[in-house]
């Protein structure tokens, strides 16, 4: 096909299509960083990368991610924003290809991931992509964070789960645990025996250094983009119902038997702010 079908007025390229010029690229470290990143976390904004990676020369970091995803295939430009794209103005958001993540195997470079969703099928459907990069936003913001203090370091979740039993790690969903909860006067949303399932939105841990020793904190991520404070039934979803199946969950302690952590806290997050529960 001739590549200028694909050009708008200006003669740029296609946001989405992939359009080749037959350029001859080397990859070089950076390149293994940007696809390390997009592997860890699967969708990512120029502005993340730009935070993680901090080029001399953010112009030609965007070129170069550009260049990525037309000439190698390496990067995909899903169209799941598409909707809320502001013509040229919003950044551009990345998602590393299954020649990608072959690309990584193939150099043994693979990272641990901080999101479990990040190798599910590009083709996979996925009506959720906001609160997806909710997700995404949130943890990535905690990462950065603990890459400033010297003392601390981000935990992600494979690294959790390396280490949890072995009936985890060969579970459909690792991060499904099972809960019973049981009436309590602190939640008044729930009336009766309760079993149910948790799935985290993340599961991370931060790591503190101090006196040549480590210790470690484990939170369970929880975003709330649309879901009510409270209902007047435990049959819908709610922030009252997930903080009192935490608090169930968090003093049975099945949190250790399950992944393998001796801690766990809840941190919530909504659109307005983030903070423990």
């Amino acid at each position: 096909m001739d590549t200028t079908t694909r050009q708008d007025a200006l003669g740029r390229r296609c946001r989405f299509s992939r359009t080749p010029l037959g350029k001859r690229l080397v990859l070089g470290p950076r390149d293994t960083v940007i696809l390390r990143w997009l592997y860890r976390y699967r969708y990512l904004r120029v502005d993340h990368l730009l935070a993680l990676i901090r080029p001399r020369s953010e112009k030609r970091f965007v070129e170069r991610l550009g260049d990525l995803f037309h000439e190698t295939g390496y990067l995909n430009r899903p169209a799941l924003l598409a909707p809320h794209f502001d013509a040229r103005s919003t950044p551009m958001l990345y998602e590393i290809s299954q020649s990608g993540v072959a690309y990584l195997e193939g150099h043994d470079a693979l990272p641990p991931r901080a999101v479990t969703f990040s190798r599910r099928s590009p083709r996979a459907y996925n009506p959720q992509i906001l609160h997806t990069m909710m997700i995404i936003d949130t943890l990535l913001a905690i990462e950065l964070a603990t890459r400033q203090t010297p003392s601390q370091r981000f935990v992600p979740v494979d690294e959790i789960l390396a280490r949890a039993p072995a009936t985890t790690r060969r579970a459909p969903n690792p991060l499904s645990i099972p809960v019973t909860v049981l009436p309590d006067r602190n939640h008044p949303v729930i009336r009766t025996r309760m079993e149910t399932h948790l799935i985290p939105d993340a599961l991370y841990g931060v790591e503190h250094r101090a006196g040549g020793e480590k210790r470690y904190r484990f939170f369970a991520l929880e975003c709330e983009r649309t879901s009510p404070i409270s209902r007047s039934t435990a049959k819908a979803s709610s922030r009252a119902l997930k903080e009192a199946t935490y608090d169930a969950l968090i003093r049975s302690g099945a949190f250790t038997q399950h992944w393998g952590i001796p801690n766990l806290a809840l941190q919530f997050c909504s659109r307005s702010k983030l903070g423990p529960r």
